[in-house]
């Protein structure tokens, strides 16, 4: 007996997939296709955390709830299609009872950067004609499912590692008495065996690997909370106190109780640059920074150069473990997109994660864990006076409760700023006090999904549009679409010449202390200028 898979339907994701408390059923089996941001959901009763690039499978009958939708904004599609088994001697087709290769309540698969392109590019493309629609939908569905049965493969290849294994025993228990003897038990090897060729692997012995993961994780404690040494030493497996102290030592050059006051000193690697624009006005100067070239903003580039910051150059959503394990650091600050990804880091050297999205959170965050209060305290009210005098700037526009909008325009759509979010959008609608159109309201996510009908609805006062840079995908028929369309000529900004094209590289990716300013003026020179002053 054999089966085959018949495509449904094809939708893009809603706002629906990262509002807290959604439920979503599931008739027929899916795969959901995450192309952009990132939520966490509950399927099936487990938690599942979905992230760009994830082709993630669900059988029939399933539910997802939406657990947190993130504080990005997410783009992809929901896939659905009924599977049937094929009997050869009868000819004839019956419902077949498909379950996920792993065997789980789910599959998750983070698929390569050619995979990505090629299904991104397809689900792009429109087709009137409905037998050649059907028979493309048909095409990627079994794209998709030949990317996920591969990935058994693979996955399957890896569950053999013994290796492997032990060390993600090692990351789920350091905190417990672990003996060599029952790491090479988990691994199905003699220990003589398993110490060989874990050193050869990996440099050290499997005991020593076991030390330096729970000293990264000892400093983490000391940086992130107030407990004591003999607390996070027990906490990080050691019963020893004083050979905690001793080891501690050997690795990091300095006593548990010193380490705190030497952490502006520490060989850092940095995976956000704006993180590491906002350290280097602190005064900790970062050893490396994580950088996507076509997302780096000239300004954050000429400081980088400026205070000699190495840059590891990667594609966008991207973490080079290797590059960053040949950078040797000795903390590693910055969020990561998966918790796969978050959990190789820190086998490299501490993490420091969880990292607030807004410059004044971020700022007093930062303060904390470097211990220099005075300095944040003096960019924050630098950052207050910079609002304060553009608020004044603004104020006949925000008495006259003008509309502003932000449409982004993508290679798989468009979108808007949500009202009620981070970053830029509390920079306008919170800090500023302007008005965002009544239409627009409801998208509580940061980029919302906008049709051409509901910028008509919103048909703001005025309007700022980014045409959205990402690796790999451009936005340029979008535009084009978008600047050609009936909807777009009857927009009061449009009409009114209040329109504004702005720069991803600024207002998206280069939004730290330096580009503040950058952004208040252009949001100044926008808002005020009369039409025929910006028509010139």
């Amino acid at each position: 007996m054999e089966w085959i898979a018949q495509w449904r339907s094809t939708k893009a994701l809603t706002n629906t997939w990262i509002s807290t408390g959604e439920r979503h059923y599931f008739a027929s089996h899916s795969l959901i296709f995450i192309i952009d941001g990132k939520a966490t959901w509950n399927i099936n009763g487990q938690r599942v955390h979905a992230s760009f690039g994830e082709l993630i499978a669900i059988e029939e009958k399933s539910v997802l709830e939406v657990m947190d939708g993130g504080d990005m904004d997410l783009a992809g599609w929901h896939v659905q299609f009924d599977t049937y088994a094929v009997f050869d001697d009868r000819r004839e087709v019956e419902k077949f009872d498909w379950q996920v290769p792993s065997g789980e309540a789910y599959q998750k698969m983070q698929l390569s950067g050619g995979s990505l392109a090629s299904i991104i590019q397809q689900l792009s493309e429109e087709n009137t004609d409905i037998r050649s629609e059907w028979v493309g939908n048909q095409h990627l569905l079994y794209e998709l499912l030949n990317n996920l049965y591969q990935q058994k493969g693979d996955s399957e290849l890896n569950s053999e590692n013994g290796i492997l294994r032990s060390i993600d025993y090692m990351r789920e228990h350091y905190g417990q008495v672990i003996t060599r003897g029952q790491l090479a038990q988990i691994a199905g090897i003699t220990p003589w065996h398993y110490s060989r060729k874990f050193s050869e692997q990996f440099g050290k012995s499997p005991l020593d690997y076991l030390a330096h993961y729970r000293i990264y994780r000892a400093q983490e404690e000391l940086l992130l909370t107030s407990a004591t040494s003999q607390h996070i030493a027990k906490k990080s497996g050691f019963e020893d106190a004083h050979y905690f102290s001793r080891r501690f030592k050997q690795l990091t050059g300095v006593s548990p109780k010193q380490y705190r006051q030497t952490l502006k000193h520490r060989r850092f690697v940095v995976l956000s640059p704006i993180c590491a624009e906002i350290m280097i006005h602190l005064g900790v100067i970062p050893y490396a920074v994580m950088v996507t070239p076509i997302l780096l903003s000239p300004h954050q580039r000429e400081q980088f150069i400026e205070y000699g910051v190495r840059l590891l150059e990667v594609t966008q959503y991207d973490v080079d473990l290797e590059l960053v394990r040949q950078a040797e650091p000795e903390i590693i600050v910055g969020n990561s997109m998966t918790e796969k990804v978050k959990k190789e880091l820190r086998t490299i050297a501490p993490l420091i994660t969880g990292l607030h999205q807004n410059i004044e959170s971020l700022l007093d965050q930062l303060a904390v864990w470097f211990h220099i209060e005075k300095e944040a305290q003096g960019l924050q009210l630098q950052l207050q006076q910079q609002i304060s005098e553009t608020r004044q700037q603004l104020q006949p526009i925000v008495q006259s409760a003008s509309t502003v909008m932000l449409l982004r325009v993508e290679a798989f759509g468009y979108r808007y700023l949500g009202g009620h979010s981070y970053g830029i959008s509390q920079l306008l609608y919170g800090q500023l006090g302007l008005a965002l159109p009544q239409a627009l309201e409801q998208g509580t996510a940061w980029f919302n999904s906008c049709s051409l009908e509901l910028l008509v609805q919103a048909d703001p006062d005025y309007l700022f549009v980014e045409k959205r840079i990402m690796q790999h995908f451009s936005a340029d028929d979008n535009m084009r679409k978008l600047l050609a369309s009936p909807q777009w000529s009857q927009l009061k900004a449009v009409k009114n010449n209040r329109v504004m094209f702005i720069d991803t590289h600024l207002w998206i990716d280069g939004h730290g202390i330096a580009g503040h300013q950058l952004i208040l003026n252009q949001i100044v020179s926008h808002l005020t200028e009369t039409a025929p002053e910006r028509a010139q």
